[in-house]
This record gives C-alpha cells, sequence and structure tokens, in this order.
C-alpha cells in the first residue's frame, strides 16, 4: 500500500515507546521516567494541517535572499516521459551509468500497451471468493472484563499475558467505534490470543445512556487526544488491579496497603506495598480470568468509594468505570470459505470467542481479494464497477485462452432450481434454454443464481498451464465515478429507500496514493463504503434490527422483559439506532502484506543509501548508525532486497477492497445476539458481507 500511515489497518505499537509523566514516582515504579525515543512522535505536538511541502520548497529554491535563482529548478525542468519496457531493460542489463542519468532528468513512467489490459476486455475473468478479516475492535458495554472473556466454561488451552508494565503504550486503531472519548483513560492490560487487551476507564454517562455513546464520534474522525493514563490515574489503576488479583486464591499476589502509605501518591513506591511488579507478566487461566472479572465488576464501586479523597479531588475517579476492550488488526485471517461445512466451524468459533450479550460495539473490517483469475470464472461481474476504474498493470498478464460454456443440464442437475435475480422479493425461475450463456450485444454473460442468492458461473476459462494472475490498481482518473450516487443500471439490483436509514447525506472524502511512479494508478482510501452497498446494507439492517415497544408504567413499577431502552429514539430503522454502520474503505493491492510488514518498514523508502553515502549522525566516534547502514547496502541494496521479495511466482498480486463496518449490537434482536445459531452475528453479517462481494448482487 503506500506509504501513508493512514493506508495501515494494522497498529504500529512500539512498547519502548516512552513519555515521561508529571508527578512520577521515585525509582523502582513502573511508571517512572524511561529514555525518551526521537522516533515517536508525541501526539501534542502532531498536526493534521501542516505546511505542504510545495511551500517549502517554493520558499527554499525561489525566495532565498530575496534574488532570482541562479539555474533551473526542478519544477522548471522538462518533464520528459519513459516507458517501463526501458526500466525494465537497464534494470535486467544492469546498465548503471543509464540508471545514474535518469536522475537528471524529470521523467514520466508510461506503460506500455502490452503491459496492461482494458478492465472491461472479455477474455479477463474476474474472481473475489477470497475472504479475510483484517481488524476487529471488540467494545465491552458494563463494568467488567466482557470482551476479554471467552464464551466457554473450561479451556484448558486459553490464557492471557497480563503486564502492567505499558503505560506509555498508545491506543493506535483508527477506525471503529468506541462510544466514549478515549483521551486519557486507556490502559493497555498486555496480550491475549492473537489480540491486544485493553481496560478502558470510561465515563459513566457514557456507560449508563446508549444515546450518549452512540452519538460519540468514531475513530476516524479523530477527535480524541492522548490515550494514555496520566502518572497519577495509571498508579491507581494499578492499585485496584493488584487488589483484585490478590483476592485470587491461586495467585501469589498480595497488597499490604489497598491505597499506599500515604494519601500522597508520589510519596511511595508501588513495590512498597505490592508484589504485582515481582515479574513482568502474569499468565492467567480462563478461571483467573473470569475471578478478576467477577471482582472488577462486583467491588469497583466499594473501592472507589473508600479510596483516600486526595484521589478523587480532580473527578477522575469518581467518574468513570473500567470496561474491556479488545483489538486486533493485521492478521489477514480467512473467513468465509465456500462451503456450508466450515461456515459452520466458523460460527461456532465466532460462537465460542465471546457472549456478545454484554458487548456494545463490534468493529471489523471485511477484506476481499478482486483478482483477474485465469483458470475459472467465479467471481462479480465488471457490470457492478464503472468502465476503466479498474486497472491491470505492471505485473505479469496473461489472458482466458478461450471461454467454454458450461452445460445448462450440468448447472440444473448441481443447483436445480435457478433464478434471473439473487433477490428473493424480485425474482423469477429460468429456464436455462431460453437465456443465452452471453448478451449478444455486450458480449458479457448472462448471471443466474442458486437459492441462496449465489451467482452461478456458467463460463469457464481455459488457460495456459502455469498461467498467473494480474496485478491489479486502481486508475485514480475515474474513481469519482465509482463512489457516485449509485443507480441501477439492471434489473438484478433493487434500490431500497432506507439504505442510508440514519447516515448523513454528504458526499465521501476520497484519498489517492499513486504508486509505482505511476501517478494516474494506485490506491485509495475513502470515509463511507461504495454506494452498491446500500441494498445490502438495508437488508441486514430490517433482518436484524430488534424493535422499540413502549410501555406505560407507574413509577414504582419494575420493567417488563420486553421494554426497549430506546424508547423513541429517532436514528436508524424502526425507531433503534441502526444496527450496521458502513465506516470506510479502502482500495490497495495485496503484495503491500509482502513487501514490508507496515509502512514506516518499506524498503525502499527510508532512505537507506543516502544516508549510508553521508554519514550523518551524530555519534563521530564510533558512528555505529552509520556502519550499520553502510554494511546493509554492501550486503544488498534496498531494491534488491525489494526484488527479493516479489520474485515468488505465487507472490499476492489481488487487488483488495477493504470495507469497515460497525455492529451496534444494542440494536440487535435478542436471539441473534449470538454466534453460532442460524440467527447469529456470523450468518447475518458476515457471511452476507462476504457473498455480496463474490457477486452475490
Amino acid at each position: 500500500m503506500s506509504d501513508h500511515d493512514d493506508l495501515e489497518f494494522n497498529s504500529d505499537d512500539d512498547d519502548l515507546a516512552t513519555f515521561t509523566f508529571q508527578g512520577a514516582a521515585r525509582q523502582g515504579d513502573q511508571d517512572e521516567p524511561r529514555p525518551f525515543d526521537l522516533a515517536d512522535v508525541p501526539a501534542s505536538v502532531e498536526a493534521e494541517d501542516a505546511l505542504p511541502q510545495s511551500d517549502i520548497f517554493e520558499c527554499l529554491f525561489m525566495s532565498q535572499d530575496n534574488s532570482r535563482p541562479a539555474g533551473r529548478t526542478w519544477e522548471q525542468t522538462k518533464v520528459q516521459p519513459i516507458s517501463l519496457s526501458t526500466l525494465a531493460r537497464t534494470f535486467k542489463k544492469g546498465d548503471k551509468a543509464t540508471a545514474i542519468n535518469l536522475l537528471h532528468r524529470r521523467s514520466v513512467l508510461r506503460l506500455d500497451d502490452d503491459f496492461y489490459y482494458p478492465s472491461d476486455d472479455e477474455m479477463l475473468a474476474w474472481d473475489a471468493s477470497q475472504h479475510f478479516l483484517d481488524f476487529c475492535l471488540v467494545v465491552g458495554g458494563s463494568v467488567g472484563l466482557h470482551a476479554l472473556l471467552p464464551n466457554k466454561v473450561v479451556d484448558h488451552t486459553f490464557s492471557i499475558a497480563l503486564n502492567l508494565c505499558l503505560p506509555t503504550r498508545l491506543f493506535r486503531p483508527k477506525f471503529g467505534k468506541l462510544g466514549f472519548d478515549p483521551t486519557g483513560c486507556m490502559m493497555a492490560l498486555g496480550t491475549g490470543p492473537s489480540s491486544e487487551l485493553w481496560l478502558a476507564f470510561c465515563p459513566r454517562e457514557n456507560l449508563e445512556d446508549i444515546d450518549i455513546a452512540n452519538d460519540v464520534s468514531l475513530l476516524s474522525e479523530r477527535q480524541h487526544g492522548d490515550t494514555r493514563l496520566s502518572s497519577s490515574h495509571f498508579r491507581m489503576a494499578v492499585m485496584f488491579l493488584a487488589y483484585a488479583l490478590s483476592k485470587n486464591p491461586s495467585l501469589s499476589i498480595y497488597v499490604m496497603h489497598h491505597y499506599g502509605t500515604d494519601d500522597d501518591l508520589a510519596a511511595w513506591r508501588i513495590k512498597d506495598v505490592s508484589n504485582i511488579y515481582s515479574q513482568g507478566t502474569w499468565n492467567l487461566r480462563l478461571n483467573d480470568l473470569q475471578a478478576l472479572h467477577n471482582t472488577i465488576a462486583s467491588d469497583w464501586d466499594d473501592w472507589v468509594a473508600a479510596a483516600p479523597r486526595s484521589w478523587k479531588h480532580d473527578g477522575w475517579l469518581l467518574s468513570r468505570a473500567p470496561i474491556a476492550v479488545s483489538c486486533r488488526y493485521g492478521q489477514n485471517q480467512p473467513i468465509a470459505a465456500a462451503n456450508d461445512r466450515t461456515h459452520a466451524i466458523e460460527a461456532k468459533n465466532w460462537h465460542a470467542e465471546r457472549s456478545y450479550a454484554n458487548i456494545r460495539y463490534v468493529s471489523v473490517a471485511i477484506a476481499t481479494d478482486i483478482t483477474y483469475v485465469l483458470s475459472m470464472f467465479l467471481g462479480v461481474s465488471s457490470s457492478l464497477l464503472p468502465a476503466q476504474t479498474l486497472t491491470p498493470c505492471i505485473d505479469r498478464c496473461t489472458r482466458v485462452k478461450r471461454w467454454s460454456e458450461v452445460p445448462n443440464d450440468e448447472i440444473i442437475q448441481t443447483h436445480g432450481v435457478v433464478y434471473d435475480s439473487p433477490d428473493p422479493d424480485i425474482r423469477e425461475e429460468v429456464d436455462l434454454d431460453d437465456l443465452p450463456h452471453r448478451d449478444p450485444l455486450t458480449r458479457r454473460e448472462n448471471n443466474v443464481y442458486d437459492e441462496d442468492g449465489r451467482r452461478i458461473p456458467r463460463l469457464h476459462g481455459k488457460t495456459r498451464r502455469n498461467s498467473k494472475p494480474c496485478g491489479l490498481l486502481v486508475n485514480l482518473e475515474t474513481i469519482s465515478e465509482l463512489f457516485s450516487s449509485y443507480i441501477p443500471d439492471h434489473g438484478d439490483m433493487t434500490m431500497d429507500q432506507d439504505a442510508y436509514a440514519g447516515e448523513e447525506d454528504s458526499l465521501p472524502s476520497v484519498s489517492v496514493f499513486p504508486q509505482a511512479f505511476l501517478r494516474t494508478m494506485g490506491h485509495i482510501q475513502c470515509d463511507a463504503v461504495l454506494p452498491h452497498f446500500a441494498p445490502f446494507i438495508s437488508d441486514i439492517r430490517h433482518a436484524t434490527s430488534r424493535r422499540p415497544r413502549t410501555v406505560n408504567l407507574d413509577d414504582d413499577q419494575p420493567l417488563p422483559d420486553e421494554y426497549d431502552l430506546f424508547g423513541d429514539a429517532v436514528d436508524g430503522i424502526n425507531g433503534v439506532p441502526p444496527v450496521v454502520i458502513p465506516s470506510a474503505c479502502q482500495f490497495y493491492n495485496e503484495i503491500s502484506h509482502r513487501i514490508r510488514p507496515s509502512a514506516a518498514l518499506h524498503d525502499v523508502q527510508q532512505g537507506r543509501i543516502t544516508s549510508a553515502l553521508a554519514g550523518a549522525y551524530g555519534n563521530a566516534a564510533t558512528k555505529i548508525t552509520h556502519n550499520t547502514r553502510v554494511r546493509e547496502c554492501t550486503m544488498s541494496l534496498p531494491h534488491q532486497r525489494y526484488d527479493n521479495k516479489i520474485g515468488l511466482d505465487d507472490v499476492p498480486r489481488a487487488l483488495r477492497l477493504e470495507n469497515i463496518y460497525i455492529i451496534q449490537c444494542d440494536s440487535i434482536k435478542p436471539e441473534k445476539r449470538n454466534g453460532m445459531s442460524a440467527r447469529s452475528c456470523f450468518y447475518f453479517f458476515l457471511l452476507p458481507q462476504t457473498f455480496f462481494h463474490s457477486g452475490r448482487f
């Protein structure tokens, strides 16, 4: 992907990135001052409206000493086109002189005609059958560790690594919803099964009033500040956790003084009153975590009430309550395989991972690989996309040699009844003998669908052996067409007026990131999902949203079980806040996962050769850093390491569409608020999304 950090869903956490808090404890405490890491830019000095580089360059080159420039500037240099085939020949021949001379020219890269195909080429086949979970943020809805607890009575394989030595770790997810402002209230707890674990000290009003929580801005709006606890608040949190853990007879943790030896937090050390820091991490089993959860839920209010008055003078302790937050990102985990047996196993996994009864928000990124598959046709119809929007480029591409028609008898024998639409409300049964495989005018395949709404391929592509998928990038010149208001161009797509219920009517903001010096081709990121998903989102909302019920009660009457907490809320549909919120999306080539672990670690974008040549480092005596750079470049140059990474025959090169959705669990019907049954979160959210990506509509 681009070197822009916002294209990364994964968190680049640096456990050693430190910050010295005011009022830090004396030597021996875990929140004592540590060396400052210059690579970690504090949020307080970050700027979203930084001075444009163009203004800086103009100041440097055009306005020095109020004089005219002595020679031509780079901007005044004539732009000369150079073909990709020319660069390829230079690289293969090892022509260093020509490569150096190119640096003296201002060049624009041009693709040779035989290096790409138009996206509507009838000899190219689409596939969108592979789906991945690339991000998952789970927020508890009540005091305790609900987001961390698995939905199991016993599991001998389960454990988490509790680590209270992370006061400086930032909460970095850039997408999703918490339901509260994370500024100054996020405490890292360690790691669990493929997850980061957090304890959030949520404002009580956000926890008790669902309307307040729902009105809080999304993380993508970036309205929050530094998420770390202050030094004093961190010490309070550690003392409470030490107290809660000390009540577990299976653990060797003790607390001699629940609130320290003095009301002044700076007058004593945590190590003086507890052995919570006698080891870096504590491995908690399932029963240990359950015991900790029970103590937090039952004892928090009493512990706060008994705390010293000086601990409460700023109001933070009295106004907060601890809830758990779990975050997974960048795991690239395959999901929604194409058979019912696997679906059942996945649903059981989602059900066992946690109980959703006390979960408030689940934010997920569903990624789909869009490829030109040259062996068979299994995917999204290109009619869903504007012409020339998706452009294959740069990689080795092979078109389908020829198409073969799947016999109608074979389709009927496999699927039984087939339909002309995936929508059960409007579809009609199709006689395949009366419907040709291709439209005679457009030459596009006439789509048919099975009982579940999945598209049935009627054409198979014949290819040469060992042919490879094409590399895909987005045509940035026509990207506005993709996010323009969607009007169905064929009968398979019906537009529901409630598709955008609860959403603001505003134009999406699209950021583009050109790749490989191509200028007009690359990656994109948008603060909305494609409008093509509107009918699908509407269907999910109608199928899963609980309905409000109003009752007239006297003040002394208890609320009946069926009473709906949302009352007369007007957001979403049926008077209930929307079950699903489409938050954002991005398109990027999957090869990004292969070439670097994060945007900051791209070999060819770190300036290693320049730093090796310059040697501009402060430590002149040993020049350790400079020698390291020289040694790295002597062994292999950055572009050589990059070439080695992409040299594999099966290197991923699909275009990845990643949609971020927020599921508001309090809006879901109770019988569907689980992970396993046929009326579950998995079957009503993840599978429909992947079906749509795979050509369900």
